[in-house]
């Protein structure tokens, strides 16, 4: 398409001429001689003003001069079969690259926050999956409590018994029942087949609910382990082939009425005592399901937040998508890095046992979430790229 007031040259999908109005119409070469003229007798000059004409129009294309000579003006440089493509050229204003780069800034800021909000809810989910009374039931059954320390679980004092400080529960106990015939193995499968595992995940869950909800357990006493050990005075007898002597009977009875204080010190109150009371709330909030929740619909919100500064799809998609990706990889990594205990290095054995059980319950729903958040970004990520495709195909 060409101007015939002003001689400019556009592509075929404008409709009229940007500088001067005119509506366009479609180019040959007797209507591109017809505009020359007239451009001519407007400007009364030729070569000069028709360049001028045209300036910042213009874009050569391959196997055309820039000025093919015409035989009307005795050879000089004036186009006769005009092959060229008009594009009007715009000039890049400052106001447009502080405008991108205050985008690209805000874009920037909320995906870091979007970033933030999911490995907020991420880290509640995880907190809570600790306090889940399927979990704590599946911990009880993992936790292999004849190899902690015995010393750290305050059941003996250390040295007593002629028992090493590096002793785990089964050697102490193994020590402790020395004449009865008792072998290591037997040990194992006296504590195995007892009730002492579900005793445990009792108390566990009890103390679940109370970082949950706040409702205090009923208190932990040297009576209560008793009667566990009561009941299972049966199972110990069939081990050994003979009834358990009252002796050996009153013997375990004074060793645990020493975990008095080992049992004060696990109590409610002595855990608000070292953690502290507004810790215990803190961390009560923190793994309530509004937390988790929330931080995943303010996540979620950042996506209109994205669209406001951006305002096309693909850049929602693509910052969006990015904030996700980076999310689930955290998670992922951090869960990682947890099941091989880098975060547990400067712990004692009985914590770093502790800990390594945790995370291997807990560990296998930890990776679903980052592996389904790594997705989600990747996808969302390649929706991007095919729309910014096909924006620039369309184009």
């Amino acid at each position: 398409m060409i101007c015939p007031n002003c001689g400019k040259e556009y592509n075929e999908k404008m409709t009229c001429c940007i500088s001067c109005g005119a509506s366009l119409v479609p180019y040959d070469q007797d209507t591109e001689q017809t505009v020359f003229e007239t451009v001519l007798s407007e400007t009364g000059t030729e070569n000069e003003n028709y360049e001028n004409a045209f300036n910042g129009f213009v874009r050569s294309r391959e196997g055309h001069s820039e000025y093919p000579k015409n035989e009307n003006d005795g050879g000089k440089n004036i186009p006769e079969d005009i092959s060229e493509e008009f594009i009007p050229v715009q000039a890049k204003s400052g106001n447009d690259t502080v405008s991108r780069a205050a985008k690209s800034i805000g874009s920037l800021a909320a995906a870091a926050v979007m970033t933030a909000l999911i490995i907020l809810s991420a880290a509640s989910f995880s907190v809570r999956l600790i306090t889940d009374s399927r979990k704590i039931s599946e911990f009880a059954d993992d936790l292999d409590v004849m190899s902690l320390p015995v010393v750290q679980t305050g059941m003996i004092s250390p040295g007593k018994y002629d028992i090493s400080p590096d002793a785990t529960v089964q050697e102490a106990i193994f020590v402790m029942s020395d004449g009865t015939g008792l072998t290591r193995e037997d040990i194992r499968e006296i504590y195995e087949n007892s009730t002492a595992n579900d005793f445990l995940a009792a108390q566990l869950n009890a103390y679940a609910e109370y970082i949950r909800e706040g409702e205090l357990p009923e208190k932990l006493t040297p009576e209560k382990l008793k009667a566990v050990f009561s009941e299972n005075i049966g199972l110990i007898s069939d081990a050994i082939g003979k009834p358990l002597s009252q002796h050996n009977i009153d013997l375990a009875f004074s060793e645990l009425d020493r975990t008095e204080n080992m049992l004060e010190a696990i109590s409610p109150s002595g855990l608000e005592s070292v953690i502290g009371g507004s810790t215990l709330t803190v961390l009560r909030l923190f793994s309530s399901l509004p937390v988790m929740i929330g931080g995943a619909c303010a996540a979620a919100a950042m996506l209109i937040i994205l669209h406001a500064i951006n305002g096309r799809t693909e850049k929602v998609l693509g910052w969006g998508g990015g904030a996700i990706l980076t999310s689930g990889a955290i998670v992922l990594i951090t869960a990682f890095l947890c099941s091989v205990q880098v975060f547990f290095t400067g712990q004692d054995r009985f914590v770093r046992s502790i800990m390594k059980c945790v995370t291997d319950v807990i560990n296998p729903d930890i990776y679903k979430l980052g592996t389904v958040l790594a997705v989600i970004g990747a996808v969302m990520l390649l929706w991007s790229a095919t729309l910014k495709k096909y924006r620039s195909e369309k184009q």
